[in-house]
């Protein structure tokens, strides 16, 4: 899906997303990211959200943004709630959407310039 109208020059901003793959600016990226609304791309390690860890979503809150929004491909898949504790101390939202809504939305918030970050699971091949 082509992300058309863009209405913030921030570099993160998503450019089309899909199950495999998100685009940010002209860089395809074929695996899973952290994308904050203003520091550098992270690329991380697992490709669906029952690989999310308690360590991984620390790592989110440390952005210290209002809300993450977390992509899990095609369809809307919750992570296991035992590891979403760091988020309730610091009171951090959490919207789970498929990817093209996920980009949507975060590209919606950083037009706002609000304090986000998206973690964009790209799915990998199912073995």
């Amino acid at each position: 899906m082509d992300l058309s109208e863009n209405r913030t020059s921030n570099p993160n901003l998503i450019t089309q997303t899909s199950t495999d793959q998100c685009t940010i600016g002209q860089t395809v990226h074929k695996q899973s990211i952290i994308i904050p609304s203003n520091s550098e791309l992270i690329t991380c390690p697992i490709n669906a959200a029952d690989q999310m860890t308690e360590a991984l979503i620390k790592q989110l809150c440390e952005y210290e943004p209002e809300v993450i929004i977390l992509g899990t491909g095609q369809d809307i898949v919750f992570p296991n709630t035992e590891i979403l504790q760091p988020l309730v101390k610091q009171r951090i939202g959490l919207e789970v959407l498929n990817n093209q809504a996920a980009a949507r939305t975060f590209n919606v918030l950083l037009s706002e310039n609000r304090q986000v970050v998206c973690l964009m699971i790209i799915e990998g091949l199912k073995i």
